[in-house]
Parts: structure tokens; C-alpha cells; sequence
């Protein structure tokens, strides 16, 4: 569980590649007290952000161009970073585990979804 108090100064990596999402979303996690990294509208760039820094969360758009976020999603585990899955997709048609298995939040993301999350990151 993140605390409220620790989201206020969260860094959340946003991995979208629609830029007015991702605005959206920068604006929303700003709005919550977050400091946003990126986003990275590529996998390139978000692997590269996460050589950089750390985040403490991240929201990951499951297709990026013509890739999948699944890089991005294995570096996360392996790091230990809690993250979801923003998407319209059902888990059923996500074929990567890494993908399948994480929490998702449907889009268009709202203000009460990345509450909730950033709540329980469990609960997507």
C-alpha cells in the first residue's frame, strides 16, 4: 500500500505513447501530489529513464507504435517497482504474463482510478 503521505512525493514512471493520454495522465498524477517521470511514449525511452532513476510506481500503456510495454514491465519486477497496466484490453488478450498478470485500470483513466491505485496497488 502506498500511504498518503509517501504519495506526495511518489515518482511515477507514465509509459504512454498518445501524447495528449499522456498529458492527461501527468496532469492527474500532478493533481495527486505524484512527481511524474517521463512519460516515455517508447520502450527505449522508458528503459532508459529507468536506468537513470528509480520510480516508486509505474502506469504502463500495454501497446506502444507497433511494441508491447512488456520490456518496460520485466525491468519493473525485476526491480522490484510496483506498476499496472493502463489499457482497454481484457487480461485474457494480453499474452505476456508480465502484462496479463498486472493490475489494470481501463482508459480513460480518471482521477478516482489512480486514487484507488496508488491506495492499493494490488487492486488495479
Amino acid at each position: 500500500m502506498i500511504d498518503s503521505v509517501n504519495r506526495r512525493t511518489l515518482r511515477v514512471l507514465v509509459v504512454e505513447d498518445e501524447y495528449l493520454i499522456a498529458l492527461e495522465m501527468e496532469a492527474l498524477l500532478e493533481e495527486l501530489g505524484c512527481e511524474v517521470i517521463g512519460p516515455a511514449p517508447s520502450v527505449k525511452k522508458a528503459l532508459a529513464l529507468l536506468d537513470l532513476e528509480r520510480p516508486g510506481f509505474a502506469i504502463l500503456d500495454v501497446n506502444l507504435g507497433n511494441e508491447r510495454s512488456t520490456p518496460v514491465a520485466q525491468a519493473l519486477v525485476e526491480m522490484n517497482v510496483p506498476y499496472v497496466v493502463a489499457t482497454g484490453y481484457e487480461a485474457k488478450h494480453l499474452p505476456e504474463t508480465v502484462l496479463r498478470d498486472a493490475p489494470r485500470l481501463r482508459k480513460p483513466l480518471t482521477i478516482h482510478q489512480l486514487r484507488r491505485v496508488l491506495a492499493d496497488p494490488e487492486r488495479g
